[in-house]
């Protein structure tokens, strides 16, 4: 047992998507590192204590991966022939840096140190907002202005949109254009009322 805990980390959270780490040299993979870290949770804890805590843990970081870091680069991606000027001398750039670097990285650290409400309010809640009302009305605007600029901005415009499209219909995203499944959304309000009922003052 070493008293190093990076030796016994199996996520790598610093990048905008999250990644299984192992050793740098490739010896021992990522599992090795989580059943390590495992010894170390069960000196204390039921077995089942642990793996529940890692089935939320991996959760919240796959949901993000899937959800934010990996369509916010493949939109950055997208973008980058339009941006102009060096880096950080545009709008978008500091919105998607704070979006993984900030909220993002609070999330996925904040879940791995069991801190919900950190989690949430200054992770979930703020990729949430920041992705929805600063990345996409940016990433619009650049369309825009690209369809007014050389044949090879509106090629990039054009790229961009479809893109943007492509993002916005993924199952995670597609209620910011009310397209929710109608099953969901009524299980939704149904789950809604039944927190209003349960804690409304009598």
């Amino acid at each position: 047992m070493t008293h190093d805990v990076g030796d016994r980390l199996s996520w790598n959270n610093r990048p905008p998507v999250s990644k299984k780490q192992g050793w740098v040299k490739g010896t021992v993979g990522w599992e090795d590192r989580r059943d390590k870290m495992k010894d170390v949770c069960n000196a204390c804890h039921e077995e089942s204590w642990t793996e529940n805590w890692y089935t939320q843990y991996d959760g919240l970081v796959d949901l993000y991966n899937r959800k934010y870091g990996e369509p916010g680069l493949k939109l950055m991606k997208a973008a980058k022939p339009l941006i102009k000027g060096p880096k950080f001398s545009n709008k978008i750039d500091f919105i998607w840096f704070e979006l993984w670097h900030h909220e993002g990285r609070r999330a996925r650290m904040a879940a791995s140190m069991q801190g919900p409400d950190i989690t949430h309010w200054e992770g979930t809640y703020d990729l949430g907002k920041n992705f929805y009302t600063e990345l996409v009305p940016e990433l619009k605007e650049l369309i825009e202005h690209g369809k007014h600029g050389s044949a090879a901005d509106k090629k990039a415009a054009e790229n961009l949109a479809k893109v943007l499209d492509e993002v916005l219909n993924m199952e995670e995203h597609k209620w910011f254009l009310g397209k929710m499944d109608p099953a969901k959304a009524k299980a939704r309000k149904a789950r809604q009322e039944e927190f209003k009922n349960r804690y409304k003052e009598h």
